[in-house]
Parts: structure tokens; C-alpha cells; sequence
């Protein structure tokens, strides 16, 4: 079935070129489904804490990112997950890396953990999967920000340190330097 195109009033004011851009106006026009924008969260890390690129089983290639433990006398090994390799990029300006993961999203960590030891006494280790939600992620990854270590400049401990010097008696045991060499053969 043909459509005719019928001169009425109202389109023979408008000229080809309007009716051509009217018609690409309503094909632009999205259609009534809503589009849904995801919120996403960019974790900011260390490029110590990247590891080597490696290709999983799927064919793609992944990057995994080490977790620093956030209590310094935790000595256990840290926590790693795994980004796709092209989602870790590096920091414009600085020597950080940085990623975007979905905020509502979630992410599996691993830990290896000492299981016991063998009939030979080398140890075994097994792999402990802890499944946590992406901001709480973030907040694990950027724990370095938040600790409540005090930094304090050299310049400003520089009086303390002179004060502990000039305590210190010096040592007695200098050698005269009065006694010239030939006099001491």
C-alpha cells in the first residue's frame, strides 16, 4: 500500500526541508521506555596494589586488586578481587590507578587462609570468599585516607631533636690529635 503525500494548507506553508526535519525530530523521539542511569562508584588505589594482567577462563582479560588491611598489626594476607583489565585505569596526574563499579552492585574478595599443614609440614592454604557490597568495597580500598595516624613534619619535631642531642654527654675517648704521626712510631 502506497502512502500519498496530499497537499493540504497546512503543509504547503512548510517546505520539504521542514517536513524532512520534522520527521527525524519524532524518529529521535525516544520511545516511551525509560532509560535507567547507573550510579557508579570509582575506587581509588595504589599501583602497588595492581596486580599482573591475566586471562580468565571466559577469554577476557582481568587485573586483580590487592585490599591493604586496615589494622596494622593484622599480618594476615590482604584481600584481592578481580576487575576486568580495561576498567583499571591510571591517574592523570598522580601515581594512583583508579576503577568504576556499579554502586548497587556487589563484589567477591578472596583471602588465602592457612588451613593446617601436610604429613611433610608445609603448610596448606585454602581461598575464604567474602561477598560485600561495592561501597562497602570502597570504603576497604580507601581506608589509607582515614586512618588516625598523626603526620607530623620534620620541621616541627626539629626542637625535640636538639633537645635530645644536646642531653647526650659526648663520648670522652677522643684521640689528641696534639700527637703527630712521627711520634707515635
Amino acid at each position: 500500500m502506497e502512502e500519498r503525500n496530499e497537499v493540504t494548507p497546512e503543509t504547503a506553508e512548510k517546505t520539504i526541508a521542514d517536513q524532512f526535519a520534522d520527521s527525524k525530530a519524532e524518529q529521535a523521539q525516544p520511545e516511551t521506555k525509560e532509560e535507567k542511569k547507573m550510579d557508579e562508584i570509582t575506587l581509588k588505589f595504589g599501583k602497588g596494589c595492581v596486580g599482573e594482567e591475566f586471562q580468565g577462563k571466559d577469554g577476557n582479560s582481568y587485573k586483580e586488586i590487592l585490599i591493604p588491611n586496615q589494622d596494622k598489626d593484622d599480618h594476615r594476607p590482604w584481600q584481592t578481587f578481580v576487575v576486568k583489565a580495561n576498567h583499571v585505569h591510571e591517574n592523570q596526574f598522580g601515581k594512583g590507578m583508579w576503577c568504576k563499579l556499579p554502586a548497587e552492585g556487589t563484589t567477591t574478595l578472596r583471602r588465602s587462609v592457612k588451613v593446617g599443614q601436610d604429613e611433610q609440614g608445609k603448610p596448606v592454604w585454602d581461598t575464604e570468599k567474602t561477598k560485600v557490597t561495592n561501597k562497602e568495597l570502597k570504603k576497604m580500598v580507601e581506608a589509607y585516607k582515614d586512618r588516625d595516624r598523626e603526620r607530623v613534619s620534620m620541621k616541627e619535631k626539629l626542637p625535640e631533636k636538639k633537645a635530645v642531642v644536646a642531653e647526650q654527654k659526648p663520648a670522652e675517648n677522643y684521640q689528641t690529635k696534639a700527637k703527630s704521626k712521627e711520634a707515635s712510631l
